[in-house]
């Protein structure tokens, strides 16, 4: 009961997180069940609570996708997911975040690229246009959009990019 106790002081676990960490521990399952009853009955593990607290704070930053499967490593049921899930993103939301996103590295990469290759013309092997595209899908796609999202915000830069320097 302490180790368990110890351990989620320390930080948030799952249900599944607490009970692997026991095990690894050498508790025998008896002790583990009886540890992980009380400490449900008192409230300080809720998976529930978690999947909400976890997909929130992951919003601005991951798409619905890549919150999701890190849920499930985290060993949070597929239903309490999916309601976190439900409550948190929408379609809409995370097509306006992942252009969010796709427009701040968009700059951020292009001042990078100014930086590494344009001085250096022996560098310039690939366009700077072509090179900063690459560079915020591959960074886009590593969050977790959907490659279809990713592919129409990154069209949607480009072709208001170009109508800029015209």
């Amino acid at each position: 009961m302490e180790t368990a106790l110890d351990a989620i002081s320390r930080r948030l676990l799952t249900y599944h997180e607490l009970e692997t960490r026991l095990i690894e521990k050498g508790y025998e399952s008896s002790e583990i069940k009886a540890a992980l009853e009380r400490i449900v009955e008192w409230g300080y593990v809720n998976d529930r609570e978690l999947a909400l607290m976890y997909s929130e704070s992951r919003l601005k930053r991951y798409s619905r996708r890549r919150v999701q499967q890190d849920m499930q490593n985290r060993g949070i049921e597929s239903e309490l997911i999916e309601q976190a899930l439900k409550t948190t993103y929408s379609s809409k939301d995370e097509h306006e975040q992942c252009l969010l996103l796709a427009e701040r590295w968009y700059t951020q990469e292009e001042k990078r690229w100014e930086l590494k290759y344009a001085a250096d013309n022996a560098k310039r092997t690939i366009p700077r246009e072509l090179w900063v595209r690459q560079k915020v899908t591959r960074k886009l796609v590593q969050r977790g959009y959907p490659s279809d999202t990713v592919r129409s915000v990154i069209n949607q830069i480009g072709n208001e990019r170009e109508d800029s320097s015209v």
